[in-house]
């Protein structure tokens, strides 16, 4: 509290403090801590069957993050380390380093992650008062410029693809330009249990390299064709139990070991993520039941593509979601209704980031929809004397 005196009076000036408020003794600070904590398994599962990309674009979306905090804080005048120590600069580069290709030139990293902590967050005051998920709506700002960039550096898991692509063979060709594709390759080529480490070094060489039209892309993009002709329901089947699979089953794991850490500490509402599940199942199961060419079927939507991450990190952010209780399940049901529209009749394969945008726009009118209405207020003559 600050009190400001004048010749004849005295004031208290009350300390004002942005949303998100939470009834919880933690502060910001701390709660950032435990989701960044939360997310370790899914950092780890992201490094054995994907590489050490995701590190390497983390430390580039941190850096930058911290760069435009501390320019946007000296351009208003406020104190650096102040800014810097509520640590949600973090949580988003960790959160838009899990959405980028592992293998994303480091500018265009930059571009996504500066475009999200000066436009996004910044300009709408800051921690608290923007409309749009950073993370998200950095992801989307680079995915609609460059598009095939964003197709071609992603990496086909597989069981140990650290051991090729490593922190060397990763950083060759984020910093150095080298050809994504021949460690695409590489990696998809990777065996185990017949691994060379002279195999490990990044060869110039395309001529053993052969790489179908499925390679560099994620599953969403490889049906992308299918579903668009209606033709999703002649797609082979496969098990998640299978090594290209066996990640996207393990990266739902750690994501839901990641949400359940976050309820324990109850930094995020369960009901909501309960109804996410709920509703986005129970659509997702009627569309594939009614159009099989057009919408996978239940467990595809689940693990595929960031729903796992949306559900747990993404609709629960206390500033971009609404702000009733009622408003909250209405957003919930919101983003999995868009989820599974997009993604059956949309022209990008992942649609989580477009959908929480979508819904982000919408949480102000869902909060004024769901408000309790003052006593009094639009109530008519016979509920006031029956009140």
């Amino acid at each position: 509290m600050e009190i400001q005196t004048t010749e004849s009076t005295g004031r208290q000036v009350l300390g004002l403090q942005n949303a998100p408020f939470l009834k919880t003794s933690m502060s910001t600070r701390i709660i950032m801590l435990i989701v960044l904590l939360s997310l370790v398994p899914a950092v780890l599962v992201q490094i054995y069957f994907f590489g050490m990309g995701i590190v390497v674009q983390f430390v580039i979306c941190a850096l930058t993050s911290i760069i435009m905090e501390s320019i946007v804080a000296f351009l208003r005048k406020r104190s650096i380390l102040h800014t810097l120590s509520d640590f949600s600069y973090l949580v988003t580069a960790l959160l838009l380093a899990f959405t980028l290709p592992q293998l994303l030139p480091w500018y265009y990293t930059v571009i996504a992650t500066s475009f999200a902590i000066i436009v996004v967050k910044s300009v709408f005051g800051g921690l608290g008062n923007n409309i749009f998920n950073p993370a998200m709506a950095g992801f989307i700002f680079v995915v609609i410029s460059c598009p095939q960039v964003m197709t071609n550096t992603f990496i086909i898991p597989n069981e140990g693809a650290f051991n090729v692509a490593n922190l060397r063979n990763v950083t060759q060709v984020i910093f150095n330009g080298q050809n994504p594709e021949i460690l695409r390759a590489q990696v998809l080529r990777y065996d185990k249990y017949q691994y060379q480490k002279t195999n490990s070094k990044v060869s110039q060489d395309k001529s053993n390299i052969n790489v179908d039209s499925f390679t560099g892309a994620t599953y969403l993009e490889k049906i992308k064709s299918f579903r668009k002709s209606g033709n999703l329901h002649e797609v082979s089947g496969h098990s998640f139990l299978d090594n290209e699979y066996l990640a996207y089953l393990a990266l739902a794991v750690a994501y839901s070991l990641g949400g359940l850490i976050l309820c324990i500490f109850k930094i995020i509402i369960k009901r909501m993520v309960i109804t996410f599940f709920l509703a986005f199942a129970g659509i997702q199961y009627v569309m594939h039941l009614w159009y099989p060419g057009v919408f996978m079927n239940v467990t595809d939507g689940l693990l595929f593509g960031g729903t796992m991450l949306g559900a747990f990190y993404i609709i629960t952010d206390p500033v971009t979601n609404a702000g009733t209780s009622k408003g909250r399940i209405y957003f919930a049901v919101l983003v999995a209704f868009l989820i599974v529209m997009i993604r059956g009749y949309g022209s990008y394969s992942d649609a989580v980031a477009f959908a929480v945008m979508l819904a982000n726009g919408c949480a102000p009118l869902i909060d004024k929809l769901t408000s309790r209405r003052s006593y009094g207020v639009n109530f008519s003559k016979e509920e006031l004397h029956h009140e």
